[in-house]
């Protein structure tokens, strides 16, 4: 068991490494993008200027505006500490487990009422953000085909 779960993290780990450079990788795309839509057909010397080691000029960003709620994924964000031992705890586990069960694996003895909410709450989140599944039992799993 102590061997799974050390595999979980070690695989986490390396996941978040992957989602970071993505990250970073997805930011410099999108720069490079408003960057090329911002010219007015002068794409040539910027090449140029860019082979001869002149820093390239962006173009000043503007805020977006804000056209309603957002539908869709969200914004995938780095997972904190607690969360991302809720993930590895589920993924690594061999049925799915109550938020209860999960609180006193992460080492609460006799967890209070609030503690077993706020790891609830959490749980909650991670399903809403796709690191986690949630049964209609009330009980919390890793994503299919995750383990």
């Amino acid at each position: 068991m102590q061997e799974q779960i050390l595999q979980a993290r070690i695989r986490a780990d390396v996941l978040e490494g992957r989602l970071e450079a993505l990250a970073i990788t997805r930011r410099t795309v999108a720069e490079l993008l408003d960057a090329e839509s911002a010219t007015d057909g002068s794409g040539d010397s910027d090449q140029e200027s860019l082979l001869a080691g002149e820093s390239p000029e962006l173009p000043a960003r503007t805020p977006a505006k804000k056209a309603g709620p957002r539908v869709g994924p969200r914004q995938a964000r780095p997972l904190g500490p607690v969360s991302r031992k809720i993930v590895i705890l589920l993924v690594s586990a061999d049925r799915p487990l109550r938020a209860r069960e999960v609180t006193i694996a992460l080492g609460r003895k006799n967890p209070s009422r609030t503690q077993v909410q706020g790891i609830r709450r959490a749980c909650n989140k991670l399903v809403a953000s796709g690191h986690l599944l949630v049964l209609n039992t009330g009980e919390y799993a890793g994503p299919a085909g995750a383990a």
